[in-house]
């Protein structure tokens, strides 16, 4: 697999969860890492998690909901090292809420952050690479409820739908610049979220037997399992592999339906 000591990556969402295993990873494969998320605390303690193994990272504070701070991101990225070869846009909020109790604020947090930042991001990233003649890689975290959802999801199931099918847009639109664009979708995965949503429940174990019955690998996903398939795509090996949405859920999705009476 290719490693580099000059490649840079940016990283949205990156203080936690999938976002820090995917910049945790890239930093361990040399590439400089760019942790543009919102909190400063996570920023900073991840930042310094991955700079104290000697490898490097630079946080900068970025709210994808806001079109300056995503601006002010890419100026300091290209002062400071000239380039981006790849984003991952990772930032994004999880929200359920019943459709009859839902609101429009609702609906606009969530789609500003989950939809409308990917698209920001992209736009300004996007330029930065042409102008730069730099035919980068860009990935964007979706979700399995891109193709199969529950109750209680519109704005969510929305969102990533939304997602999924601009990414096959901008593909065919970058694509004569060199730059490829994918839509990653994972399902159920083994984060600090997950595993505060799990706590909350009556019976832990009985759930999480459950859940991994559903899958079938009988496992959920990790960060890692996501950071090694964002490497790979941003990679020369999957250099014909753009407008692609690949799921990495455990063969969740792939289930038609689980029934413990037959």
């Amino acid at each position: 697999m290719h490693t580099t000591n000059d490649k840079v990556v940016v990283i949205t969402g990156s203080g936690k969860g999938i976002g820090r295993g995917i910049a945790e990873y890239f930093a361990e494969k040399q590439w400089i890492v760019i942790l543009a998320t919102r909190t400063d605390k996570e920023g900073i303690l991840v930042q310094n998690a991955i700079n104290d193994l000697g490898y490097r990272s630079f946080f900068i504070q970025t709210d994808v909901s806001d079109e300056q701070s995503i601006k002010n991101m890419v100026d300091r990225v290209l002062e400071r090292y000239g380039k981006i070869d790849a984003l991952i846009n990772n930032a994004g909020i999880t929200r359920f809420k019943p459709l009859l109790e839902s609101t429009l604020e609702d609906w606009d947090e969530l789609i500003n952050i989950d939809l409308r930042g990917v698209f920001l991001c992209t736009k300004y990233v996007a330029q930065a690479m042409v102008t730069q003649k730099i035919a980068g890689s860009i990935i964007n975290i979706s979700s399995n409820h891109a193709f199969r959802t529950l109750p209680d999801t519109e704005i969510y199931a929305a969102a990533k739908g939304g997602v999924n099918a601009m990414t096959r847009s901008m593909a065919i639109s970058l694509g004569q610049y060199g730059i490829r664009v994918n839509v990653i979708c994972p399902g159920f995965t083994d984060t600090p979220h997950y595993q505060t949503w799990l706590a909350d429940k009556e019976n832990v174990q009985a759930i999480e037997g459950e859940i991994k019955a559903l899958h079938a690998v009988g496992e959920i996903t990790t960060p890692e399992d996501i950071a090694q398939l964002a490497f790979y795509l941003v990679g020369d090996e999957s250099s014909k592999i753009t407008g692609s949405e690949i799921l990495i859920d455990g063969g969740l999705t792939a289930r038609l339906y689980h029934s413990s009476k037959f």
